[in-house]
């Protein structure tokens, strides 16, 4: 389905066995081209496994990226190197606003939380890496929290480190004027999404040249004002307006979905924070999976 302006994308691939297997279903039927993958949750190697079977079909392999998660479920190093990134049982006890805020504090706590994030984020990646048998690394992270800067430095630090080079870091710069044409959808953007697409349009202006300078490629994207909610309705009418804008730009478009959707039975004890489980869980991941068929059909 790869079109030379743009990147059809789905995240949370190993959140669950079954939301997993609804990623699977929609690559082998063409309508993804890249896939990200959650490295710390206990069904990974099931999903591994899901995968390698999968590649048997000799279809065109999407690309992996390392879904970085540090804000839900355990941690994959031990908490004796982690402390202050989880709790007693070693499951994630950070939040996206401590991040953010960190990003502003004290310089001796950032400092130590930042190797504590380098030591996780390296487990994670040499764990997907291993497992996919991966030979170039694509970087992006649950919810986001890599574009906050000092957590962006870390991965620069990791690539610059890295045996294995990183070619692609998601840069999660979404285009804003497209939006404005189309005055009717308004109302519908969640305030909270809003928020988030200004928070990380302003960091991604520091980012972005941290990558260039790395050489580091990097893409625009689409799927922060729709997040969790990628309906066809609003794709159909804003899609020629940012794909003429990635063209603009001379740079890809990464559209993103989360088609994949959990199942209740699937909830266990490493599912803690309710507002991941209740994303995980939302029937708008069914709108998200029909809106790839249906791009799919448009862009055919």
């Amino acid at each position: 389905m790869t079109d030379k302006w743009t990147d059809i994308h789905a995240d949370d691939f190993g959140v669950s066995v079954h939301a997993s297997k609804e990623i699977l279903k929609a690559w082998e039927d063409g309508v993804l081209d890249s896939i990200s993958v959650i490295p710390n949750m206990s069904c990974f190697a099931e999903c591994v496994r899901m995968y390698q079977f999968a590649k048997t079909s000799g279809k065109r392999e999407p690309l992996i990226s390392v879904h970085l998660n540090v804000l839900d479920g355990k941690a994959v190093s031990d908490r004796e190197k982690i402390p202050d990134l989880v709790d007693e049982e070693g499951f994630f006890c950070l939040t996206w606003g401590k991040l953010f805020l960190l990003n502003y504090g004290g310089r001796k706590k950032r400092k130590e939380i930042g190797r504590q994030l380098k030591t996780e984020f390296t487990a994670q990646i040499r764990l997907v890496q291993e497992a996919l048998g991966l030979t170039g690394l694509r970087l992006d992270s649950h919810q986001h929290p890599h574009m906050i800067p000092f957590v962006f430095d870390v991965l620069m630090e990791i690539s610059e480190e890295s045996e294995i080079p990183v070619r692609f870091v998601r840069l999660a710069k979404e285009p804003v004027v497209p939006f404005l044409r189309q005055a009717a959808f308004y109302p519908t953007y969640s305030p909270v999404n809003l928020i988030k697409n200004v928070i990380l349009n302003f960091f991604s202006a520091t980012d972005r040249k941290k990558l260039e300078k790395r050489g580091i490629s990097y893409e625009l994207l689409w799927g922060l004002l729709m997040s969790g909610n990628m309906d066809m309705r609003r794709i159909s009418e804003l899609f020629s307006y940012m794909v003429k804008y990635a063209e603009k730009k001379k740079t890809r478009l990464e559209i993103l979905f989360h088609p994949g959707r959990m199942r209740k039975e699937e909830i266990s004890g490493e599912y803690r924070k309710k507002g991941f489980l209740r994303f995980y869980l939302s029937p708008d991941r069914n709108v998200e999976r029909e809106s790839l068929y249906s791009l799919k059909g448009r862009m055919s």
